[in-house]
């Protein structure tokens, strides 16, 4: 990778934060997007305040924790909030278990609305993103700071059940706006495994 904008250089940050909390090393980190494990730690620690892991710690979710408490019902940030670890450690500890929970398109039996305070919650961050330079009035920069809280909201409430689609609209955005914002900050889950139809033979 070449020099870094400043903007890339935020966006670097706002990520390995996310991801060393939930058990990578910089090195990993780094490996991912060309650049050297110190280089990412550098950026991270100049914008967000991190607590280091002792070498060799594991993320501080417990896989079989995590699945009992998804089991029972309860939500990817209660079980973050219960257990004070991050969204991020919650899901990798519900891939360890080997059950897919995070995929894009939440099962029909789970899938939901929004509620009004989740719709005003995440309208209320997005308000609070900057202003766009060289944009309409109104329209908001998502790839800092406070666009990562707002992706970070968007994507607890698509865990949880409410798809993206929906959401979207029930924002008033358009259809592919969700999409946008978790794109921004590498957050899109995983899409279901398409089953290929070459197979098929006529009958």
């Amino acid at each position: 990778m070449g020099r870094l904008t400043p903007e890339q250089r935020d966006q670097i940050a706002a990520d390995a934060a996310a991801r060393y909390r939930a058990g990578e090393t910089w090195q990993q980190i780094g490996d991912s997007y060309g650049i050297t494990g110190d280089h990412v730690r550098r950026l991270t620690i100049a914008r967000f305040e991190v607590t280091y892991r002792r070498w060799g710690q594991q993320p501080v979710a417990d896989p079989q924790e995590v699945r009992r408490r998804r089991d029972e019902g309860q939500s990817i940030p209660a079980i973050a909030d219960a257990l004070g670890c991050s969204l991020q450690a919650v899901r990798t500890a519900l891939e360890r278990t080997g059950r897919d929970d995070t995929t894009r398109y939440p099962r029909l039996s789970m899938r939901r609305r929004p509620t009004a305070a989740e719709l005003e919650h995440v309208s209320q961050l997005y308000e609070a993103c900057p202003q766009a330079p060289r944009a309409r009035e109104g329209a908001r920069n998502v790839r800092g700071d406070e666009g990562r809280a707002l992706a970070e909201a968007c994507r607890a409430l698509v865990d949880d059940g409410v798809p993206m689609l929906t959401l979207a609209r029930d924002l008033g955005r358009g259809a592919t706006w969700i999409h946008f914002i978790l794109e921004c900050h590498d957050l899109r889950p995983a899409p279901h495994p398409i089953k290929s139809t070459a197979r098929r033979t006529r009958v």
